[in-house]
């Protein structure tokens, strides 16, 4: 067994108007805050295409995967990265929270938004323990609480296609869009499948918009079927005169693969 720190962290599209905390401004700030934490697994939300090319030339030493959620895969991306000398990736697959998960740019004719979402799945397999296992990471639908239960499902249905194939470990990593109180959120802990645990369940709020918040809400999690120690997962609060690495707190935690 081997012990890797993943991350969930929404990176925050580039916008303008988030003043001193547009990607534009913090983008030293976050490459010098992974090179100081050396996350060995991480899931991204929010990754626009320069945002994505960004990470892949300034993440050293990682290889970022993913696409944009859009019909021609731009947009959006819910990127992984991984150190290279750490894990080989076995698989790779993007699907689509929608009724039709291969189709790109598709989603939900309910209360979704106008917003396309998507999962990124990445078999890796751990270079030392020779282990493989998967990550699952995703962004659910900030609007419809009819697509988010919609997506969850999709998501929980490839799992179990995956599982079906070849049993593995499940890391589930996200920005949730949910309380802990939702739910959706007991949904997936109480999912006949898969039992997954809440890593992140001692951790406090994780979106504070860029410090405007008092009091942070907690949207941000990180699940998983492998051995792990909740008490050993934090929030990485970094911030460097009224600089952010995101609108979003990211969260960490300790597992075992």
């Amino acid at each position: 067994m081997a012990l890797i720190n993943v991350f969930s962290y929404n990176l925050r599209c580039d916008v303008e108007s988030d003043g001193i905390n547009a990607f534009s401004r913090r983008k030293s700030f976050v490459k010098e805050r992974l090179e100081f934490h050396k996350p060995d697994l991480i899931g991204f939300q929010e990754v626009l295409p320069h945002m994505l090319t960004w990470l892949k030339q300034n993440l050293i030493g990682y290889t970022v995967v993913g696409t944009g959620r859009d019909a021609d895969l731009t947009g959006e991306a819910t990127a992984v990265a991984f150190k290279t000398d750490l894990f080989e990736m076995i698989s790779l697959e993007t699907f689509w929270l929608s009724d039709t998960p291969s189709i790109p740019g598709s989603h939900f004719n309910t209360d979704q938004s106008s917003c396309n979402r998507v999962c990124t799945c990445v078999t890796l397999k751990h270079r030392d323990s020779e282990k493989p296992f998967r990550i699952f990471n995703t962004h659910l639908d900030h609007v419809g609480q009819m697509a988010q239960v919609q997506g969850m499902t999709v998501i929980f249905n490839k799992m179990m296609e995956y599982n079906a194939k070849l049993p593995l470990n499940t890391i589930l990593t996200g920005d949730f869009n949910n309380y802990p109180d939702s739910i959706l959120y007991k949904s997936i802990k109480n999912f006949a499948g898969i039992k997954l645990t809440d890593v992140t369940s001692e951790i406090n709020g994780t979106f504070h918009g860029f410090g405007k918040i008092a009091e942070p809400s907690k949207i941000d999690y990180i699940f998983t079927d492998a051995p792990c120690d909740i008490k050993k997962s934090s929030l990485i609060t970094d911030e460097n005169n009224g600089i952010f690495m995101s609108d979003h707190y990211p969260v960490k935690a300790e597992i075992e693969v």
